[in-house]
């Protein structure tokens, strides 16, 4: 029987456990070697949010029937092995008035496919890496996850101009992930 509700009564209490918050965490990206270069690194100081890591993989049920007696089994593949991340940057000019943040991603979706000339890339061409790290305050990675290969889909969201705005220009991009490794501290081994 569990406890009265008292400090005392509780585990995590009084083990100090910490909790997990969401705003622990870095994404560092390396995209295609075409288009890698010296700002590179300000990718990872520039992401505000990253959503869609992959959970539970889950299968979906098939069912069988004896008489009107249903019963049920996991199916034999799982719906999703694959994961699409959305990514939000934000974006700053440097010194030389260069979005930089703007112009990787631009560069990175190019790759694929380059609405100003029509140029199509090849997959190997145009994927890169992202990889996520999950930590506590003191920086101790407790889940990690590496996305490989990655690449951009989608259109980069346009810039909605407006005189009475006082927002700044926020970068979203979508990446498909075509396989991922993921690490966790306390993982139960099956």
């Amino acid at each position: 029987m569990a406890g009265l509700p008292h400090f005392d009564n509780s585990t995590a209490a009084t083990n100090y456990y910490e909790p997990i918050f969401l705003n622990q965490f870095e994404v560092i990206i390396t995209p295609p070697s075409t288009i890698t270069g010296p700002n590179d690194g300000l990718l990872v100081e520039h992401v505000t949010k990253i959503t869609g890591l992959p959970e539970l993989t889950g299968v979906g049920t098939v069912d069988q029937y004896y008489k009107f007696a249903k019963r049920t089994f996991a199916t034999g593949a799982p719906k999703i092995t694959d994961a699409q991340l959305t990514i939000v940057f934000e974006v700053n000019l440097n010194e030389d008035n260069d979005a930089y943040v703007y112009n990787k991603m631009r560069a990175w979706g190019d790759l694929t496919f380059d609405p100003l000339n029509g140029r199509q890339g090849l997959k190997a061409d145009y994927v890169g890496e992202i990889y996520v790290a999950i930590f506590n305050k003191a920086q101790d990675i407790f889940r990690e996850f590496r996305f490989s290969p990655a690449y951009l889909t989608g259109q980069l969201n346009a810039m909605d101009l407006d005189y009475k705005s006082e927002g700044l220009y926020q970068l979203t991009a979508k990446f498909q992930c075509d396989s991922y490794k993921e690490t966790r501290i306390g993982a139960i081994e099956v």
